[in-house]
């Protein structure tokens, strides 16, 4: 993310999102830019970097929190900051004026294991979507979760008998920052046993911060509600 450049909104943000999303950044400053942030993202293809990145946004403050434990190295500590926060014009510009972005579900699980990625962080499960932003838009984006994504997301939660989960959101975000650590660290420390990436996966994981207890469902259930042409993606 670039320092300052012109919008038209009042607030002076470039993004807006519908419902609120976070992502995760870090500083990267350059010689000219002090204050350049780089985000968290997800290759479009593995196979073929040449593609680029999409940008990794959580609908649940807590995974974001939890998956910048993991992500974070020594110097270079990942931030979770409100979406609205984040400059993807960058981004847009590199990929012709489009949005790329993967919408975070949980993790990847097998028998009962998380699965973990080579280089130490936890395999998550997302949904890929792209939008196309006009030039006319470039400086006042709106990015609304479609309601079939949203419903999607619900839909998995409540299958790990998750039903208040958007209430922990709050509650979650209402802690100080020594609080949210402690909580983090809970997680950690109740995390059943890791595989490797290699490892089927057939389970999403997610966690319960007010239990402190880590769920399961197939990852059918998860699947199942997928269109045809994402089945396929």
């Amino acid at each position: 993310m670039r320092k300052p450049k012109p919008t038209s909104r009042p607030c002076g943000h470039v993004l807006h999102t519908d419902p609120h999303l976070y992502v995760l950044a870090r500083y990267a400053p350059r010689p000219d830019e002090p204050d350049y942030c780089r985000a968290s993202c997800e290759a479009l293809d593995a196979e073929n970097p040449e593609l680029g990145n999409g940008l990794v946004f959580y609908l649940s403050p807590f995974d974001a929190y939890l998956d910048a434990a993991f992500r974070s190295a020594p110097g270079e500590p990942f931030h979770v900051v409100p979406a609205v926060a984040f400059d993807p014009r960058e981004m847009i510009c590199e990929h012709g004026g489009k949005l790329h972005y993967f919408l975070h579900f949980g993790w990847c699980a097998s028998d009962g294991k998380l699965v973990m990625r080579r280089h130490g962080s936890l395999a998550s499960v997302y949904l890929r979507e792209t939008l196309q932003v006009p030039p006319a838009k470039l400086h006042t984006i709106d990015l609304k979760i479609r309601t079939d994504d949203l419903a999607h997301h619900r839909y998995t939660r409540e299958q790990a008998g998750l039903y208040a989960y958007t209430e922990t959101f709050e509650q979650i975000l209402a802690l100080d920052e020594r609080s949210r650590r402690q909580q983090v660290g809970r997680a950690i420390e109740n995390m059943p046993e890791r595989t490797t990436a290699d490892a089927l996966v057939n389970q999403l994981a997610m966690y319960d911060p007010e239990a402190a207890q880590w769920h399961f469902i197939p990852f059918e259930v998860f699947v199942s509600r997928l269109g045809e042409g994402r089945r396929r993606a």
